[in-house]
């Protein structure tokens, strides 16, 4: 999705620049609406696009409205409630100010020209997207997934190899909560009122670090690695970490309170090392005995 996103966005410098050629002419804009999909299409194979409506804003901007990018066999689509491009007056012409609403959070980068035949996104933030917007995660997790998510840091992507993403930066996920299968640790759902984490993208490689967890009933660290595949539910999860038993556990679950009590006695520790290991659809939890 994010490499789709970068080549309409490389483009749409291009259509800057039409747009002051049209407002001269006073092009219809209907017709304009059409070509614009038309030219896109014809630089993305295999994408269909679509936009309801655009305005251009003085000095040098164009928004858009409704812009919705899918591929043409429906198995991503990325839906851009408003996209408002702009040259950057304080920088060359080759960079651009993008700043749009995706998932119903907030989205802002600009765009550049970097060296190596790269195009660079820096100062990269996503606020406040709805994670039960994202019908992908959802149907590849075959399970609804809610929670509020932010995303920052700086990207980078090959323009001779699309599938050539980087980025480096943080995430942050307020009120996670999605179902389980089997319970753990007499829970039949995950819930955390936040995690935070590093994230290290590269290739379809996700490496997470550093990440932390808190919630009502357990606290938690943790890492992963994720191998991102088509189709998205078959993607390697692997994931190791521990987690804290809150009081409020036992207090919900007096039945645990002696089995937690004994494990914490015998290892001299306050904590439960996990592991999870398989595809993002079918993930396999395993709780590990200290050594």
């Amino acid at each position: 999705m994010l490499r789709r996103l970068l080549i309409f966005l490389f483009y749409c410098l291009f259509v800057l620049i039409v747009v002051g050629v049209l407002l001269v002419l006073l092009f219809p804009r209907d017709k304009f609406l059409g070509w614009v999909s038309t030219y896109l299409g014809d630089k993305l194979p295999g994408v269909e696009l679509s936009v309801s409506d655009l305005k251009y804003v003085h000095p040098l901007k164009l928004r858009l409205y409704e812009l919705n990018i899918r591929d043409d066999q429906g198995q991503w689509e990325l839906p851009l409630d408003t996209l408002l491009v702009s040259v950057e007056p304080r920088y060359p012409v080759e960079h651009i100010g993008v700043i749009g609403v995706l998932f119903g959070g907030d989205l802002s980068f600009n765009l550049a020209l970097g060296s190596n035949k790269r195009l660079e996104l820096r100062d990269l933030h996503l606020s406040e997207m709805h994670l039960s917007e994202l019908r992908l995660l959802e149907q590849a997790m075959e399970r609804p997934v809610e929670g509020i998510a932010s995303l920052s840091g700086r990207a980078t992507v090959s323009y001779r190899r699309w599938g050539d993403i980087r980025f480096t930066g943080t995430m942050r996920i307020e009120n996670l909560a999605t179902p389980l299968r089997r319970p753990v640790l007499e829970e039949t759902e995950v819930r955390f009122d936040r995690v935070s984490a590093d994230l290290v993208v590269n290739a379809g490689v996700v490496d997470i670090t550093d990440g932390t967890a808190s919630g009502p009933l357990l606290n938690g660290s943790f890492s992963a690695i994720f191998r991102g595949t088509s189709p998205l539910g078959r993607s390697q999860v692997n994931v190791r970490g521990s987690l804290v038993p809150q009081p409020s556990l036992v207090e919900k679950h007096p039945e645990l309170g002696d089995q937690l009590k004994s494990y914490f006695t015998r290892y001299m520790t306050d904590s439960i090392p996990f592991r999870i290991d398989g595809t993002l659809a079918e993930p396999q939890l395993k709780f590990e005995q200290l050594q």
